[in-house]
């Protein structure tokens, strides 16, 4: 759609028309400001595109189902793990051609990881949001863990927290001595249940077991290097994970609406400060942590790799992998898809922008090189307000194809994981956490991530059930127990939670054999075709 005439400025070309592309976005963000913003605003103006946005809301499965059934397409799609369905319906062009003639910055960023994005066709349908292509850097937080709210750990000394039992104990204790925050009650602990979201419920017998987030099941390995998958949701550390949630329901910890609030009402309870403990990815309680970080910093969540007997050596920590079952995508809808390919490069291009903004006003360059920010600008970055709607990077970020690691000139992509802000650009209310812990970041709490070299399939979870397939009726049918069983286990009287999980195990265990078996295939054929390419 012509627009306007635009002179574009920075290494892009001369645009003659300023055109408009539409894209959805499986991220839960409010309407892109009006008024623009300065990330946006300089964009616009380097690539002559205007983009024409649509962010989630409601269930992500439900709307992906509603737009492939209509089969109005926007011009370039992002749908989390379920981009595949896209693929599967052919809504999908291939991008081999694209980024060959009109993509050098993707061909470039994306080169060491081509391989593993192809689909099993030789074509590349969509661009994962995270490459990696000089290595990972260390991060101020880890992936998941299990939070415990800041004046939990203070009240108690700051106490490393190691297993499911004392994490509780420390929660139960702290809500007995203070059952009221603010005038509100204090909640123990908070579940997100909500639509695509109840992962991060589903989840905790995983990370209790020590394991990363693989998914649903769990590659074993062998003393041989073999790795078998197994399930996990009917085992005895799940059983043990949902006695001990029921327990502390009817104990008045766990909120009593837990399974029942959305993730507004999620982000919105933690940012209060009254919720004492939550597991969960970071990336899902990352909102209401900046929130906390400015309004109520006494109340910052910690992370723990909290396990379920002490005997368990964790690896929580991701590994660092390319993403290959999820990406922006562009559609067959797309009317002028060098346009579209051309943009998603200069997003690629741009990485130090979007993620540090201008230099001399948003960071500096310290005699070596080195990225950094003064106290002022690191002071205007903590406002989650302003980084949104102002700056504008959530909106430019994450979603779209982004760099993460370390850039080829020893600068961290990601600001929280340059070595001198990790610390340094921390919040005082994070620093007097670490001090107490002896840290200089919160991953410093966990174990080392393993090494790509030993588990070159990971993770689990990106390999995809084809969209109808009998694995995948399977998976719907699994999942739709798992919400019905989930809060009926946890809410149950301690007296009937015995007949509740033997009736849960006894419906589940009979639907996971297939599902079971596309991830056994999946995990051969990714040790036998990239375990050679990941040493």
């Amino acid at each position: 759609m012509v627009m306007a005439l635009v002179m574009l400025v920075g290494s892009a070309a001369i645009a003659e028309e300023l055109k408009e592309l539409s894209v959805y976005i499986s991220d839960p963000l409010p309407d892109y400001p009006g008024d623009g913003t300065i990330l946006g605003d300089i964009i616009r103006e380097e690539t002559g595109v205007k983009l024409d946005r649509e962010y989630q809301v409601g269930g992500l499965e439900t709307k992906v189902g509603l737009i492939i059934a209509s089969g109005d397409y926007p011009d370039m799609i992002v749908a989390a793990h379920f981009t595949d369905k896209f693929v599967d319906n052919g809504a999908l062009i291939p991008l081999n051609d694209l980024i060959e003639k009109h993509a050098p910055n993707i061909k470039k960023y994306y080169g060491p990881q081509m391989d593993f994005i192809k689909k099993k066709d030789g074509n590349i349908y969509y661009l994962p949001q995270l490459a990696i292509p000089y290595g990972a850097a260390n991060k101020r937080y880890p992936s998941v863990g299990f939070f415990i709210n800041k004046r939990v750990l203070k009240d108690a000394g700051y106490p490393i927290v190691k297993t499911f039992d004392q994490y509780f104990e420390l929660i139960e204790n702290y809500k007995e001595k203070h059952p009221t925050y603010k005038g509100q009650d204090t909640i123990g602990y908070l579940s997100l249940f909500y639509a695509d979201r109840f992962f991060a419920t589903a989840n905790g017998p995983l990370h209790l077991m020590g394991y990363p987030n693989e998914g649903g099941f769990v590659p074993v390995k062998d003393d041989e290097g073999n790795f078998t998958v197994e399930s996990y949701i009917d085992g005895p550390v799940a059983k043990y994970y949902y006695k001990k949630l029921n327990e502390m329901y009817n104990k008045g910890v766990v909120d009593p609406e837990t399974f029942i609030i959305n993730y507004d009402q999620y982000i919105e309870r933690l940012s209060s400060g009254r919720v004492l403990g939550t597991h969960n990815q970071y990336w899902q309680v990352q909102q209401a942590q900046e929130i906390l970080a400015t309004d109520d910093p006494d109340s910052i969540m910690v992370p723990f790799p909290v396990v379920y007997d002490d005997s368990v050596e964790e690896f929580m920590r991701d590994t660092p992998y390319i993403q290959p079952t999820q990406g922006m995508g562009i559609t067959t809808a797309c009317e002028d898809p060098v346009a579209a390919i051309k943009y998603l490069d200069y997003i690629i291009e741009n990485q130090t922008l979007i993620q540090w903004g201008i230099e001399g006003e948003h960071y500096e360059v310290d005699e070596n090189g080195k990225y950094y920010r003064t106290e002022e600008q690191q002071e205007l970055f903590r406002d989650h307000d302003w980084v949104q709607n102002e700056f504008g990077r959530h909106y430019f970020f994450n979603a779209f194809p982004s760099l993460t690691g370390v850039d080829e000139n020893g600068n961290s992509y990601n600001p929280d994981e340059q070595p001198s802000m990790i610390y340094g650009a921390a919040s005082d209310s994070e620093k007097e956490v670490m001090d107490a812990y002896d840290i200089q970041s919160f991953t410093e709490l966990y174990n080392d991530p393993r090494p790509l070299s030993e588990i070159p399939y990971y993770p689990l979870w990106t390999i995809t059930l084809e969209t109808g397939s009998p694995a995948h009726f399977e998976q719907t049918r699994m999942q739709d127990l798992q919400k019905e069983y989930y809060p009926r286990m946890v809410m149950s009287s301690p007296e009937e939670f015995e007949l509740t999980w033997k009736e849960y195990v006894n419906r589940v265990s009979s639907l996971q054999d297939k599902q079971i078996k596309v991830y056994q295939e999946g995990i051969d054929w990714r040790m036998e075709n990239w375990g050679s390419k990941s040493k």
